[in-house]
């Protein structure tokens, strides 16, 4: 072999080290992005925050011309947790109360890649007709479909049903489990901190919420108010109609209760027949008036139940507001006892002076 054979070989092994070098550097670089997503979803802890990830973030990052989702509702756990999902996103996704209809997609429960054909192209990107090629991953956790994302590019050969696609299916099989994750979490916390009866907030997350509420009123000087309520002769309905009865008033009662207060506001079942409203940012005057929409608004609604006539309920309610300026020099945990006794008394005077009717009384510390 002369020398110019050998440079010509050297040419040759030098382009096949460049080429090798590059696609390393590529690996190198698409390992890390894929790395990068996959952090962030394990770091979310709410399903929208999840979900949003991949039709910004992932959707971003990988050039991606639309990303969509199709996601199983099993036992109506995550429907609930995606009402608050940015509308502009909800439209890539599709909640589905029967697996079934995302399972047929995955015959053999492997990807889909390359071009698909125009009626599964509808179905899956209904809102983008000039998608030409694209991914579809199944989201499997524990043996079970629980979704599928679909990746979308207008470049045709983007993607291509002889390429492998071990990272991706990698991450498909992550965000199942993250999928999973958040919908256990999220409603394990809805469950510890919620009345199951009312659907209000119960006396545990009352208790964590009004400190929060007072260093927040105590950081920004603004008042704090609290409302404490109770349905008047309660034990005359369980005793008359039964618990059943009484059961389906309480519920009535806390829907009526919800409508009367500010997304701001605070409500929780206290215990029995009493609930609790923490009103942030609002003064005395305008928590006497809100107590007093209540009650003329409770004494007003018709509490129908099952087939029973209509039944009077009526609600005594007691008052009082937190003032940061006032009360400066106490801990945090002795003016949140305090906020809560004065309310208490406050109620208990309303009860024993004739029902029906708002109590103010203030704050005093020993």
């Amino acid at each position: 072999m002369d020398i110019r054979q050998l440079q010509q070989k050297n040419q040759q092994l030098e382009k096949m080290l460049n080429t090798a070098v590059n696609e390393a550097k590529l690996n190198e670089d698409v390992l890390k992005r894929f790395i990068d997503i996959e952090v962030k979803m394990l770091g979310c802890a709410k399903l929208t925050e999840l979900i949003s990830l991949l039709f910004t973030d992932f959707k971003t990052i990988f050039k991606l011309n639309i990303v969509t989702i199709f996601l199983h509702n099993k036992d109506d756990l995550a429907a609930p947790l995606l009402s608050s999902l940015d509308q502009n996103l909800a439209q890539h996704l599709t909640i589905f109360a029967d697996s079934h209809e995302i399972s047929t997609l995955f015959p053999q429960r492997k990807l889909i890649a390359g071009e698909i054909e125009r009626t599964l192209r509808k179905q899956i990107f209904p809102n983008n007709p000039f998608v030409l090629s694209s991914v579809i991953l199944p989201l499997i956790n524990k043996g079970q479909i629980i979704g599928s994302l679909h990746l979308g590019s207008k470049e045709l050969n983007r993607y291509h049903s002889e390429y492998q696609y071990d990272y991706l299916e990698r991450m498909s099989a992550l965000l199942a489990v993250c999928i999973e994750n958040c919908i256990i979490r999220e409603n394990l916390d809805y469950l510890s901190s919620t009345d199951a009866l009312t659907k209000t907030f119960n006396r545990h997350s009352f208790d964590i919420e009004i400190n929060k509420a007072v260093q927040r009123a105590s950081r920004h000087e603004n008042s704090l108010s609290l409302l404490f309520l109770d349905i008047d002769h309660f034990k005359q309905v369980n005793d008359n109609y039964g618990h059943p009865i009484g059961d389906a008033v309480l519920k009535l009662f806390a829907s009526v209760l919800k409508l009367q207060i500010r997304n701001t506001d605070f409500l929780a079942r206290f215990g029995g027949e009493e609930f609790a409203i923490l009103l942030p940012d609002c003064s005395l005057k305008q928590a006497e008036q809100i107590a007093n929409n209540i009650r003329s608004k409770i004494e007003q609604e018709p509490f129908c139940v099952a087939s029973k006539s209509k039944l009077s309920i009526t609600t005594s309610i007691g008052v009082s507001c937190y003032n940061p300026a006032s009360l400066s020099n106490t801990s945090f945990e002795e003016l949140s006892n305090n906020l809560l006794q004065s309310a208490d008394d406050a109620l208990y005077q309303a009860k024993h002076s004739g029902r029906n009717k708002v109590i103010y009384k203030a704050m005093t510390m020993p």
